[in-house]
């Protein structure tokens, strides 16, 4: 079904609820209710007919089992365990903690070994330096490139390269350089707000014989101006790197429909996101924040099916976290081809936990006719979650425009405008094909193509900047307002030594939860008007 354009004046929720036959804060007749779906889940506890915009009783009490406090925690832990690059010893670490809380969620569970691929993994570093007048000073937030080597030196610094010296750069070295130096420091690449290296990877066949290490701009400024006064710089620094090549693990836990019990080959339904950290950074939210979504997904379906809240499918549902972004999802692509009639879609989660310019759930892409059907069952979620939460006495889903954030502006000086209480956001959006996700590499092949298939991802930010995007024609764009653009936020620590914990999903950790919610619901309702 294609989204209709809700005229000026009338909120989102009014105005979906009215394209599809339903009338705003009215009781739900019986064979509406059927039509929803909500029929099909057996409701704990009653309080009467519910209105037609809100969740029902049986989807509050189910979407109440995502905990975001948990999601939180599950992000730390994973950070705790190292980049969880695939092929690495963080990564096989991840593993194992992966299979632990999906079997303790009741699913099966199932390693899978990837293609090999060239890994790093930097396992302890340190970099300092003093003038003949100052004492060592740590260079805290210096972060290698991955692919640098084993190294360990003293040299002195120059903003030139010198045989066996140490060089300042703004940019990404060169390579080869000549004449070459024993360690580069690159101050240049650096977040919008300057406070964090970027996350950089050289390639295996391109890195360097010497290490190299990105510095955030106040480290950088500050060797700079020591040089500039004509002052002898010495650096000192040690790096342990381990490269290799080797198989990523992907793990697969798996919630057995009906047919799977019956002994038949299953259909199945993808929920999935990437394991590893992008080139070797913390990874808070791009993109333990994803796996800690699968988690709550797991959890909470898995226990509301035990406690006969919700209907069983006929299909199964897989939940997949990949040992290593798009290389893992390629590979699993090809052993779908093995019986594609078997599979009905996915959808991914990527950089969910966090937004540094406002709080909103966007939802992509909306320009892939395949994807329109799941996307307008998860907008009927919004909008019901959200009017669920409002005050009955209220005609609709009213809420004020979120905070602007132009491109560059640091997120302390953005205040966010959703409580900790809300279960679902205030404001939500779908929008094009932005690329660079898993999802697209199932949305572009020739399987989900001709036969259909939604790939859809749900997240909270794109990107490290922020951006506006031209509207799908016929789809809903923002929620809050009627325009031509669709704002996306962004996350100001992507793929940075930044996307930590303390700094991206500990503030925002409903974030997790309003993904996980929206996501579970709107596939369950999905999958099951598919079966009918």
């Amino acid at each position: 079904m294609l989204l209709g354009v809700q005229g000026p004046g009338i909120s989102f929720a009014a105005g979906w609820l009215a394209l599809a036959g339903i009338a705003p804060h009215s009781a739900m007749p019986q064979d509406a209710a059927a039509k929803s779906g909500a029929a099909s889940i057996s409701a704990p506890a009653s309080t009467g007919q519910s209105p037609s915009a809100r969740l029902s009783q049986a989807e509050q009490s189910w979407c109440a089992l995502v905990d975001p406090a948990r999601a939180q925690i599950r992000v730390r832990e994973l950070v705790a365990l190292g980049a969880r690059m695939g092929g690495t010893a963080s990564g096989e670490r991840s593993a194992e903690y992966l299979q632990q809380r999906f079997a303790e969620a009741g699913l099966a569970v199932e390693r899978i070994l990837d293609p090999e691929i060239w890994c790093h993994e930097e396992t302890g570093w340190s970099v300092r330096a003093r003038t003949p007048a100052e004492p060592w000073i740590a260079l805290e937030r210096a972060w290698p490139f991955g692919f640098s080597p084993t190294s360990a030196g003293r040299a002195r610094l120059g903003a030139e390269p010198r045989a066996g010296a140490a060089l300042l750069s703004d940019t990404r070295p060169k390579h080869p350089l000549s004449p070459e130096p024993s360690v580069a420091l690159v101050d240049g690449l650096v977040t919008s707000d300057g406070n964090w290296p970027l996350v950089q990877s050289w390639s295996k066949t391109r890195a360097p014989r010497w290490p190299c290490f990105g510095l955030s701009r106040p480290e950088g400024a500050r060797l700079r101006a020591w040089l500039s006064q004509g002052l002898e710089v010495e650096v000192e620094w040690e790096l342990t790197t381990h490269i290799a090549r080797e198989q990523p693990i992907t793990i697969q836990a798996t919630l057995p429909g009906r047919k799977s019990a019956q002994g038949w080959p299953s259909p199945y339904f993808l929920l999935c996101a990437h394991g590893d950290s992008d080139s070797g950074g913390p990874g808070a939210n791009d993109n333990a924040s994803g796996v800690a979504i699968l988690l709550e997904i797991a959890h909470a379906w898995s226990k509301a099916r035990a406690l006969g809240w919700v209907e069983e499918l006929d299909c199964d549902l897989r939940f997949v976290v990949w040992g290593t972004e798009i290389h893992s999802s390629g590979h699993y692509l090809k052993r779908c081809y093995e019986q594609p009639e078997l599979v009905l879609g996915l959808v991914n989660f990527d950089q969910s936990g966090f937004g540094s310019g406002a709080d909103q759930l966007h939802m992509e892409p909306d320009d892939l006719t395949p994807n329109r059907a799941l996307l307008a069952t998860m907008l009927t979620v919004l909008a019901g979650g959200a009017i669920t939460a409002a005050d009955p006495t209220q005609g609709g889903l009213e809420h004020p425009a979120p905070p602007s954030f132009p491109a560059g502006e640091p997120a302390a000086a953005i205040a966010h405008d959703t409580p900790m209480g809300d279960d679902f956001p205030r404001h939500w959006s779908t929008n094009k094909s932005l690329g660079g996700t898993d999802s697209y590499v199932f949305s572009g092949s020739s399987l989900f193509q001709e036969r259909g298939l939604p790939a859809v991802t749900v997240f909270a930010s794109a990107w490290g900047r922020a951006a506006e995007h031209p509207r799908t024609s016929g789809m809903q764009g923002e929620s809050w307002r009627e325009r031509g653009q669709v704002s996306v936020d962004y996350d100001v620590h992507y793929h940075s030594a930044g996307d930590t914990p303390e700094n991206t999903t500990d503030l925002e950790p409903w974030n997790m939860a309003w993904c996980a919610r929206v996501a579970m619901l709107g596939t369950w309702r999905y999958l099951r008007e598919r079966e009918r």
